[in-house]
């Protein structure tokens, strides 16, 4: 959007005929305008700290002290493997924070 509006102003052509001349189609121009300052907002579930219990925590925990090494998502993934539990990757994520991300 502030590429097209800079260009706009510079030349004086209308944003609509750059939008046109660059390729992207009206109706996706018209959604950027619409949606242009607002937070993205997302559409599916955001996983939540609280979704995770205290005893399934300690075992993320307790499994990655001996696997050091790993990543979260290798790490989650040899969990399912030799524990036969089910644990989310995004599980594993909000477990371990930002560090491995």
């Amino acid at each position: 959007m502030n590429f097209v509006r800079d260009w706009s102003e510079r030349t004086g052509l209308a944003s609509t005929r750059l939008v046109r001349w660059i390729g992207i189609p009206s109706s996706k121009d018209y959604e950027w305008r619409k949606r242009y300052g607002h937070v993205k907002e997302h559409h599916a579930w955001v996983p939540r700290d609280h979704w995770i219990e205290d005893g399934e925590k300690e075992a993320i925990l307790k499994y990655q002290e001996n696997h050091s090494a790993e990543g979260y998502r290798r790490l989650a993934f040899m969990m399912l493997d030799a524990l036969s539990k089910v644990s989310m990757v995004t599980s594993v994520s909000l477990v371990f924070g930002s560090q491995y991300i």
